[in-house]
């Protein structure tokens, strides 16, 4: 009996230790869109820079190949950081004529979000996608020192209602089409079907009955 009580007890406590972690995790406030592309954009240009290794005394020109693309400055910004973090300061956002120069090309094919409703319908979910490819070039000739196709990917959830506030206005590749009519569709049709079935019954009574 008295095992039992102890290990009841046992059981309280860490009940009792772990429920401020539930809290915690309820109350936390969901990451907005733009912060998850800088860290899939991060993760990126840290590969990639890890990959050339450049000295600190080298001209890095960062080129993009997707002309005027959305996502153009959130890749751009992500090597121009990681490259002064490694303590590179000559960084070039255009062609240069240099022979000691590495240059870094970029292409991206997808950057967006998708929202796809779930079996609570509080809840959405949302999927992001990075996908782009690097190569790294080395002096004017431009001798490849490696290529390489990245997809980065992020899924969670988050509440219906804190879409539009977790989207940013200025950044289209933040926000997406909202699957509400898709969601009021599946409960608004069969009601129209039952309404009109039930009318139609109704009517054929009516008539019998005249």
């Amino acid at each position: 009996m008295q095992n039992s009580s102890k290990n009841f007890l046992a059981r309280i406590k860490n009940l009792l230790l772990l429920c401020p972690l539930f809290l915690i995790q309820e109350g936390q406030q969901p990451i907005d869109n733009l912060s998850i592309f800088n860290n899939m954009a991060s993760t990126v240009a840290q590969k990639t820079i890890d990959r050339l290794s450049p000295d600190s005394t080298a001209a890095i020109i960062i080129l993009s190949q997707s002309q005027e693309h959305a996502g153009n400055w959130l890749v751009e910004n992500w090597f121009v950081k990681n490259l002064y973090q490694r303590g590179i300061s000559k960084i070039y956002l255009e062609k240069l004529d240099s022979t000691r120069a590495f240059t870094i090309q970029f292409k991206i094919d997808t950057v967006g979000i998708e929202y796809f409703p779930t079996h609570n319908h509080k809840f959405v979910e949302r999927r992001f996608k990075l996908s782009l490819a690097v190569r790294a070039l080395e002096g004017s000739p431009g001798l490849v020192k490696f290529y390489q196709e990245f997809k980065e990917n992020y899924v969670d959830k988050v509440k219906f209602i804190d879409l539009k506030r977790l989207e940013n206005g200025d950044f289209p590749f933040t926000q997406a089409e909202l699957p509400a009519e898709k969601g009021l569709k599946r409960y608004i049709e069969p009601l129209i079907v039952m309404s009109t079935t039930a009318a139609i019954v109704y009517l054929f009574f009516r008539l019998r009955s005249n």
